[in-house]
Order: structure tokens, then C-alpha cells, then sequence
């Protein structure tokens, strides 16, 4: 019996580190790839962003982009990683200058904002990024004020900026009416510097207030609510938008990522910029 125990614990663990494996593997076609490719494909779009970006706990808005039967000749560049906050992405602004991007798309703010919930929240940021200062609105504003002015200086690059998305789908809590705020201090950060801003907070919340979803669920401080709906989608046959229906959601999956359904308007946001003549 205790062998069999064993070794149910070893199948598990193994099993949990392939779905670990899995979640956080790094985008093949990132910039440093890029750059060490030279590829010649013209124009070449870089997105920019956290876990949502990223794409392996999320919906893949970018790959889905990527397979765009108009952008065949184009060189799609997914520089997202889960977790990152805006500092992160200051870090990624040189590679991004050499390679000099035809479009830059940007969604950055949920983990800035999620680190501004709670003492717990930002300790759990602080540990994994080493973070030297507190973050903040003010952080936040100073930062993404730089990666944007960055971008505009030393590329030629047609900038788009969204609001990060929708944090929890009850608009009264907490949680939610801070991603909102977060998403209103984007918009005036980017109206300021003259780039361009899709509504993705805005048209989120619009959709959240038309749709039939009864119960609106909160955003809750539960990294294993996160985990069992990733571990879920890795060693299963549902969809993202299976998991967001079964955990009470209409365009998330988590209370924190989106799924098809959330992720497709995010998509139609970005080829409307790539492909005008297609809107």
C-alpha cells in the first residue's frame, strides 16, 4: 500500500511539472528570438504584455493573430511573460530598439494594480522580481509614461495601447473598481503622449452589463484557483471558455485571465489597427 502510495505522489508530481512546464514555458518567437533570427518578414508587430500576453494560461490572442491568413508574411513577436509588471517591461526596450518594430502593442497594469490590492499581493511580486520600491499609481504612471516615450524616441513603431482588462467581473468590488482606475490613468497616459488607446477595460465592462451572467463573481486573493483551472485546461479536452463558464465566468477564467471569449475581442482590437481596410 505504501508503494502505491509513492508512487501515485511521483505520477503526480511529475504530471504537476509538465503542466508547470507547460504554463510558463517561454514564447519560441520572443524578441531575443527575433533578434537572433534576423528574419527578413516585414512588417514585424511586437506585443508586449504579462500572462495575458504570454498566452499558456490564458486564451493566445497573439498566436491566434499570428495564424491570420493576411499576416502570413508578417513576423509576429509574442514578448509576454507571466507575471511581469511595467518595470519588467523597461527592461525589454533595448531589445525592442534594435529590432525596431513596424507595430508595438502593449497591455500592461494587472499585476501592477494587483500588487497595489494587499501587503500579501505585493510581497508575492516583491519576492519573485527582487522589486527594489513600492508599487503604486504613481509607479505605475511613471513607468508606463517611460515605456512610451521609449518606444515613440527610438523606433518607428505605430504604438497601440490597451487598458489592462477587467479584474473580477463584479463591478462593485474592490478588485474591479481598481482596474478601472487603472485602466483611466492608462488612457490618460497614453492620450498625454499622443499613442494610440483601445478601450479593452471599457469595452469589457460594457459587455459584463449586457450579458445575461447573473451572478458576477469578484476577484479573490486564491493562486490555487488559478492553478487548478491551468492544470484543468493542460490535462483536459476543455476550452478556455469551458473553464471560465464552469468557474462563473463570462469573459475570464480566473477572476485575473481571459478566455476565448474575452481574448477574441482583445484580438479584433489589435487587427483593426494591423488590417484598417478589414474593420
Amino acid at each position: 500500500m505504501k508503494s502505491l502510495s509513492k508512487l501515485w505522489l511521483l505520477s503526480f508530481l511529475i504530471f504537476e511539472s509538465c503542466v508547470i512546464f507547460q504554463a510558463t514555458k517561454v514564447p519560441s518567437n520572443n524578441l531575443k528570438s527575433a533578434l537572433e533570427e534576423k528574419s527578413t518578414k516585414t512588417p514585424k508587430i511586437v506585443f508586449l504584455g504579462d500572462s495575458i500576453t504570454h498566452g499558456r494560461v490564458s486564451y493566445d490572442y497573439v498566436g491566434s493573430i499570428a495564424k491570420h491568413p493576411n499576416l502570413i508574411n508578417y513576423q509576429v513577436i509574442n514578448e509576454g511573460i507571466n507575471s511581469r509588471l511595467t518595470v519588467q517591461i523597461l527592461e525589454q526596450l533595448d531589445h525592442l530598439e534594435q529590432l525596431n518594430p513596424d507595430f508595438v502593442f502593449l497591455l500592461i497594469g494587472t499585476n501592477d494594480l494587483k500588487a497595489t490590492l494587499s501587503e500579501d499581493e505585493y510581497k508575492r511580486y516583491a519576492s519573485l522580481w527582487k522589486l527594489k520600491e513600492p508599487v503604486s499609481e504613481e509607479s505605475f504612471v511613471k513607468n508606463l509614461t517611460k515605456i512610451i516615450q521609449t518606444i515613440q524616441k527610438d523606433t518607428k513603431a505605430k504604438l497601440v495601447v490597451f487598458s489592462p482588462p477587467v479584474l473580477g467581473e463584479d463591478p462593485n468590488s474592490i478588485p474591479f473598481q481598481r482596474s478601472k482606475r487603472f485602466a483611466e490613468l492608462t488612457k490618460e497616459v497614453v492620450t498625454k503622449e499622443n499613442a494610440i488607446y483601445k478601450p479593452l477595460h471599457e469595452t469589457l465592462s460594457q459587455g459584463l452589463e449586457t450579458s445575461n451572467i447573473k451572478t458576477r463573481k469578484p476577484y479573490i486573493q486564491s493562486t490555487w484557483g488559478m492553478y487548478w483551472t491551468i492544470l484543468k485546461y493542460y490535462s483536459s479536452t476543455s476550452t478556455w471558455d469551458d473553464l471560465g463558464d464552469s468557474n462563473g465566468y463570462y469573459y475570464l477564467t480566473d477572476a485575473i485571465h481571459l478566455n476565448e471569449r474575452g481574448g477574441k475581442i482583445l484580438e479584433g482590437m489589435a487587427l483593426e489597427e494591423i488590417l484598417p481596410k478589414m474593420k
